[in-house]
C-alpha cells in the first residue's frame, strides 16, 4: 500500500490526518491485490467538498478517465441520489475506448467519509473511498482505491492490463482530486 504517488511528495500528500485504509466495507475481501491512497488540502469547509465527492454525475468534470454518468432508478421508480444501495451507471473513457460501469454506494457518513464498488456488490473488483476531513478552515480529501478482485479483462491479459489499470487509476484520482480541490475553492 503506498501513501501519496510517485511524484514528490509536497504534490501528492496533504498533512496527515487519521485516515482509514481497511478494506472492512461491504464486499470487502481479506487480502486485496492492490491498493493506492492520495490525499490534497482543499481551502472549502468539508460541507463544500462533500457537496462534490457525492456528485457522482460531475466526475466527468475532474477525471482523467470518468466522463460522467448517470444515477440509476430505484425499484420503486424514484431516482437514486447517493444514499447506500443506490446505483450509477458511469461511463469511461481511455483513448478511443469507451464502456459503461455500474457502481454501487457501500458507505455514506454525512461529511466524512464516501465509497462505492465498481460493478456493484454482486461483483465488487474495486472499491474508490472519499474520505473528509476539517484542516483548520480547510479540508483534508483523500482518495483510496483497492482492487478487490480481478475483472475478467485483467484475469485474461495478466499482470501487464493489473499495471495499466493501477497507473490510470493513480492518474485519474490525482486530477479527480485536483479537480475537485479547483471547484470547492471556487465557490
Amino acid at each position: 500500500m503506498a501513501l501519496g504517488c510517485d511524484s514528490p511528495i509536497s504534490r501528492c500528500q496533504a498533512a496527515p490526518v487519521a485516515v482509514d485504509t481497511t478494506d472492512n466495507l461491504p464486499g470487502a475481501v481479506d487480502a486485496p491485490i492492490r491498493q493506492h491512497v492520495d490525499s490534497i488540502d482543499i481551502a472549502a469547509p468539508p460541507s463544500r467538498v462533500w457537496e462534490l465527492v457525492t456528485a457522482l454525475d460531475r466526475y466527468g468534470e475532474w477525471s482523467s478517465e470518468n466522463t460522467g454518468g448517470t444515477w440509476r432508478n430505484r425499484q420503486d421508480g424514484s431516482v437514486c441520489t447517493g444514499q447506500v444501495g443506490d446505483t450509477f451507471s458511469g461511463v469511461n473513457r481511455l483513448g478511443d475506448v469507451e464502456w459503461k460501469v455500474p457502481v454501487e454506494i457501500v458507505r455514506r457518513d454525512e461529511e466524512r467519509d464516501f465509497a462505492f464498488v465498481m460493478a456493484t456488490l454482486k461483483h465488487p473488483f474495486v472499491l474508490w473511498r472519499y474520505q473528509l476531513a476539517p484542516n483548520g478552515e480547510g479540508t483534508t480529501l483523500t482518495e483510496s482505491w483497492t482492487l478487490r478482485a480481478l475483472t475478467p479483462n485483467m484475469v485474461e491479459r495478466g499482470e501487464d492490463e493489473i499495471a495499466e489499470r493501477e497507473q490510470n487509476a493513480r492518474t485519474s484520482m490525482r486530477a479527480t482530486l485536483e479537480g475537485i480541490k479547483a471547484a470547492a475553492e471556487a465557490g
